[in-house]
């Protein structure tokens, strides 16, 4: 804590049925050697034994720092779960965390050193290794870059070197207050009662994307820390199921998602550059599909409709955004990368 009692972490963990992972994620909590942080729980109408578990829990005791837990009674989504938490909390740096990663002991040790050797950076990014009935060596994250249909890639063969990146991975970013508040959605582009970081149009997938990105349009940039390690059950909360066995709504999801972070946040010249891929994407998923999961294959098509009742919605943030920004379509551009293995 500084002087006035602000901590330095502010931990947002977003829960829904994952108690088990919930107790691992907590328990590599109460092991950081920095003790400058702050823990908000939020339940997101879990069915499962967690609204039960945290009732009798004592959950600033069981990490040893301030803890707040948020009960919702219903599934508002990841980007409006996060953001209750985010709302809620006081710290300097924001880590909206999956329940299904495991923090170092010395992670948020390492950050601090790392925001003193790179006081200009607005976002960390963690070296992710697979979880996988245990710790392992295997790196699967060392940041992230965008691709050019708007998905991200991460780059596997510099993973020791400390360096710029387009934003960290999405399952345990960290976000310097000031920049967080600079590029959030504000109600009078949304027509919310609230403000936004994550945008809560997009309930789950892409969000990540979608931040990272107005953050670097707003000239807010990121450096990856091989230095902060945590392990990530990938897809731990889906029992790691692949993109084509997700369920229609989801797939249908993703697809308006990109649609909507292209529109609203790319300049000109790269929207024109991204276009033929963006726009493409459903109908390349839909002849994928049409092979792994017939009774899908149309979800893709549907999210163009779901993109097109956003649209007035999307055009006010885009409005609000490009009047705002300080990079320009090059510099944006220059994030995208053709090569690496997919997070």
């Amino acid at each position: 804590m500084n002087a006035r009692g602000v901590p330095t972490f502010s931990i947002t963990i977003l829960n829904w049925n994952s108690r088990a992972l919930l107790e691992q994620c907590l328990a590599a909590l109460a092991a950081q050697t920095c003790r400058s942080f702050e823990l908000i729980v939020v339940d997101n109408g879990s069915k499962d034994d967690s609204a039960a578990w945290l009732a009798r829990t004592d959950v600033a005791a069981l990490v040893a720092a301030p803890a707040k837990v948020i009960m919702l009674d219903h599934n508002t989504g990841f980007a409006a779960g996060m953001n209750t938490g985010m709302r809620a909390s006081a710290g300097q740096w924001l880590m909206p965390l999956n329940v299904d990663v495991f923090l170092a002991p010395d992670f948020l040790e390492q950050a601090i050193t790392a925001v003193r050797r790179h006081p200009e950076a607005a976002m960390l990014g963690a070296r992710v290794l697979r979880h996988l009935n245990g710790p392992t060596d295997d790196v699967i994250c060392t940041g992230v870059w965008l691709a050019s249909h708007l998905s991200i890639v991460t780059q596997l063969d510099d993973a020791g070197d400390e360096r710029a990146v387009f934003g960290p991975a999405g399952c345990c970013p960290l976000f310097r207050r000031d920049a967080l508040e600079a590029a959030r959605l504000e109600p009078a582009w949304t027509h919310g009662s609230v403000p936004e970081f994550y945008d809560e149009q997009y309930f789950a997938y892409g969000e990540d994307v979608d931040l990272y990105l107005r953050l670097q349009l707003l000239g807010f940039g990121c450096v990856y820390v091989p230095a902060m390690t945590c392990w990530h059950v990938h897809s731990g909360t889906q029992d790691g199921i692949r993109w084509h066995e997700k369920d229609a709504a989801t797939i249908r999801r993703v697809a308006a998602n990109v649609h909507c972070t292209w529109l609203k946040n790319c300049p000109a010249k790269m929207l024109a550059l991204l276009a033929p891929r963006v726009l493409l994407a459903p109908f390349a998923m839909c002849a994928a599909l049409l092979v792994r999961a017939p009774g899908k294959c149309l979800a893709p098509i549907a999210a163009v409709m779901d993109a097109l009742q956003r649209l007035p919605r999307t055009l006010r943030i885009r409005r609000a955004l490009q009047a705002r920004r300080v990079r320009g379509a090059d510099e944006l551009i220059n994030f995208i990368h053709h090569r690496g293995s997919r997070q």
